[in-house]
């Protein structure tokens, strides 16, 4: 990485350990935000042409060098992912049928810290440390069957007494967890009207999940049945390159690439009674994405237009776990391959935004249009971050001194995506063995919306 001293290192280091320990109740939006920070949050999440901010390591960092000035960011993003799934399995048979709503809401923080310095007149070094996304999502309480479509003991080798050891009808319960903390260096080169940086990316990330079962009147947990999965905290490294052109006075072009990462989420799994956790290899692919920005510029207005493109599909489409042993239980027998057919789709965002300065206040708003990511194959019950599509904003900044306070209001609009049998949730929950599976019986649905406060600030010094 690009640091310039040791101290340096020690300092990012420092602050990536801080905010470790809020990342395992994350609930964001989906693997990347429009914004990490409050300022830009009130565009709209545009930023790639109007820049700024130290935060534009994160984004475009050939901003960095628009300003002559060191400054340091700081704030937090403060997301409310409020979410509703239903789901319904259909039978002949009255004492197989069976409804679900579930309704789960998470207040998740997302903070960021950032600094720019001017090394000279041409280089400005900018890094920081945020957290751009992740997913977390838990369900529970949820009536099913079986797997075998069997009675309760039969399955568990349970004794419980009738009705409840008689009846097929059991309760689950699903919670998965994944997140990204990036801890971002980079370097920007000024000559005339043209800006170039590269930065270097590092990247920790871990995922946990667990699966359980409870008879149908839910105080009673099923042993030797689930599994519970944590890995290891893993480390990845990405890219990001930028570069702005003032065209004119007023008139700016920007365009930022960020590389992919495979992020190595090897750990370990509890299955079922096996007597030992069982060793766990998978790598999960965050995507790329390329921004184009424009920009219109005075020094008391401006405003931009954001297009970016993510290119989900090629990464993350599926996600394999490998087991070292085979004991994992499917309707067709058991094995030591987890496919994962996530169904992301490529994605555009087309957004604009811009901010009003009067005097010592500067007033901000911004909408964005996203294409889905999430449609019906890849859905389950705890996708709902991913599948935010559209969302308006508006904030304001207030300047004293050589400091600026940020506030924004951001509303992801409501979302909901509806599936009839393609999903492999359908499958898990629908396939009893190889002569008996029932996609068709089961459909489900997740409905998302996000409202979300984020707050900031910035210190300017020589």
């Amino acid at each position: 990485m690009l640091f310039r001293s040791r101290v340096r290192k020690k300092s990012s280091l420092f602050f990536l350990a801080i905010i470790s320990f809020l990342a395992p109740k994350l609930e964001a939006v989906g693997l990347f935000q429009p914004s990490h920070n409050a300022r830009y949050g009130g565009m709209g999440g545009v930023n790639l042409a109007i820049g700024g901010s130290p935060m534009d390591i994160g984004t475009n960092p050939a901003n960095l060098s628009l300003k002559n000035r060191k400054e340091l960011e700081f704030g937090v993003s403060l997301p409310y992912i409020r979410t509703v799934y239903k789901d319904k399995f259909s039978d002949p048979d009255p004492n197989l049928s069976y409804e679900n709503s579930e309704s789960y809401n998470v207040l998740a923080p997302l903070p960021y810290f950032a600094i720019r310095i001017p090394i000279n007149e041409k280089w400005t070094y900018g890094g920081g440390i945020y957290i751009p996304g992740g997913g977390n999502g838990e369900v529970s309480g949820l009536t099913r069957i079986t797997p075998n479509d069997q009675s309760l003991n039969d399955w568990s080798g349970m004794k419980l007494p009738s009705p409840v050891g008689d009846s097929r009808r059991i309760q689950e319960s699903y919670s998965s967890t994944f997140y990204l903390v990036k801890s971002t260096h980079a370097l920007s080169y000024k000559i005339g009207g043209l800006s170039i940086a590269l930065g270097i990316e590092g990247i920790y990330s871990r995922q946990i999940a667990y699966q359980k079962f409870h008879d149908i009147t839910g105080n009673i947990e099923v042993p030797g049945q689930g599994f519970d999965y944590k890995s290891k905290n893993a480390y990845a490294l990405g890219g990001i390159f930028g570069t702005t052109y003032q065209i004119t006075d007023t008139l700016k072009i920007a365009y930022s690439y960020q590389t992919s990462a495979k992020i190595p989420l090897d750990g370990s799994m509890q299955v079922g009674s096996y007597p030992s956790r069982t060793g766990v290899s998978g790598t999960f692919a965050v995507p790329e994405r390329h921004g184009l920005g424009f920009s219109y510029g005075t020094d008391t207005f401006k405003i931009g237009v954001d297009a970016l493109y993510y290119n989900y599909a090629s990464y993350t489409s599926t996600y394999k776990q490998t087991l070292a042993a085979p004991v994992f239980p499917t309707a067709f027998g058991q094995t030591n391959v987890i496919p994962q057919n996530l169904g992301y789709h490529d994605s555009w965002a087309l957004g604009i935004g811009g901010e009003w300065i009067v005097n010592d206040w500067t007033w901000r708003l911004g909408a964005r249009h996203n294409s889905g990511v999430l449609r019906s194959e890849g859905t389950n019950a705890l996708q709902a971050g991913i599948m935010v599509q559209d969302l308006v904003s508006g904030g304001f900044g207030y300047s004293t001194g050589k400091w600026k306070f940020d506030f924004t209001l951001l509303y992801y609009l409501p979302v909901r995506v509806y599936n009839g049998g393609s999903a492999d949730w359908n499958f898990n929950h629908a396939a009893f063995s190889k002569e008996d599976i029932r996609v068709n019986e089961f459909k489900h649905s997740l409905r998302s919306d996000i409202p979300a406060i984020l707050l900031g600030a910035s210190y300017s010094f020589d």
